[in-house]
């Protein structure tokens, strides 16, 4: 490799940390949106191997770190065995997410410049009523975690 693909390399690498910490603030600004009432203890905190996961259909798991994804705005993990693939959906509220752990792919069908791989510290965000198919490629489960102001939903695209 040489020097030039080094830096190039390197810069792609700090590019995407800086996307990564920017959407983590905004999570964080989120956070105080879906914390809670101001009765709730001062800090909270989970250890990983504890988390309670809601088990879906299909190699799927979605855990809530803040708020409630069924009822309202939310933090929450979302888990995907290697391999799966969802049919092309939408949502009636926009989410952003932070891949923690995989290989994934966020995209619109029959739109290829969407198709991208994301690496675990990248980032992707959908808007409302957009169809989109969700994937963790081979090799690895893979680890989202996503933000809504709204409560999680599904339907199939048209």
């Amino acid at each position: 490799m040489t020097f030039l693909d080094c830096r190039t390399q390197a810069v792609k690498v700090a590019s995407g940390l800086l996307r990564s910490i920017a959407l983590l603030a905004m999570i964080g600004q989120a956070q105080t949106a879906v914390a809670g009432p101001d009765d709730t203890e001062r800090t909270a905190r989970t250890i990983f191997g504890e988390i309670v996961w809601n088990e879906f259909p299909g190699g799927r798991a979605i855990a809530d770190v803040v708020g409630d994804f069924k009822t309202g705005p939310h933090l929450k993990f979302v888990r995907f065995d290697a391999g799966v693939k969802t049919l092309p959906h939408i949502h009636s509220h926009s989410y952003v997410g932070i891949v923690v752990k995989g290989r994934a792919r966020h995209f619109e069908p029959g739109n290829p410049s969407t198709e991208t791989i994301l690496e675990p510290g990248s980032t992707w965000s959908i808007n409302a009523g957009v169809p989109h198919i969700s994937e963790c490629l081979a090799g690895s489960e893979c680890l989202f975690a996503t933000q809504s102001d709204g409560p999680f939903d599904s339907a199939p695209a048209d």
